[in-house]
Formats: C-alpha cells, structure tokens, sequence
C-alpha cells in the first residue's frame, strides 16, 4: 500500500512507502473480510457476506479495503524461517 504523487513540472512519480491510514468503519471492513476469508478456508461459502461487505463502498474505499486484505493476508501466509546464528560454525 503505497501512495503515488506526480510532479506537473518535471513530470516526475515518486512513491511512498508509507501504509495509508485506512478510516475506522474501513477498518472494521478489512476486519471482517479477512475473518470471512479464514471461514472460508474451512468450507464456509462466504461469497455473498464479502460482497454484502463492500457493496455499499464507493471504487477508491474498496481499492483500499482490497490493498489492505491483501497486505493483511500476505502477511499472515509467508513462512516465518529460524535463521541459524552462524552459518559457518562447525559442529
């Protein structure tokens, strides 16, 4: 989740790695999709709840609802690896 800013005058983009800071009822939006897509991933059809969820948010809210379950689900899926303290120690 990144935020783009465009120079007029020199015609330069710059990105910013700073997470946007989504408004609470967003939030609570993210929340929930992310609880309905763990419901999901134990058989529970959750399709019609999701979309009741974002149906009512207008296309930049729901690009920013999507980026942060993305970011969330992300997070939660990649491996945590234990990094030996020194890797050329011999036993």
């Amino acid at each position: 989740m990144s935020t783009a800013t465009y120079r007029v005058s020199t015609g330069e983009v710059f990105m910013s790695n700073q997470p946007k800071q989504l408004r609470p009822d967003l939030e609570e939006i993210v929340n929930d999709l992310v609880a309905l897509k763990m419901m999901a991933k134990d058989g529970v059809l959750t399709h019609y709840a999701q979309r009741e969820l974002v149906k009512p948010l207008n296309a930049r809210d729901l690009a920013d609802v999507a980026r942060a379950v993305s970011a969330v689900l992300k997070r939660e899926t990649q491996p945590i690896y234990n990094r030996p303290v020194m890797l050329n120690a011999k036993p």
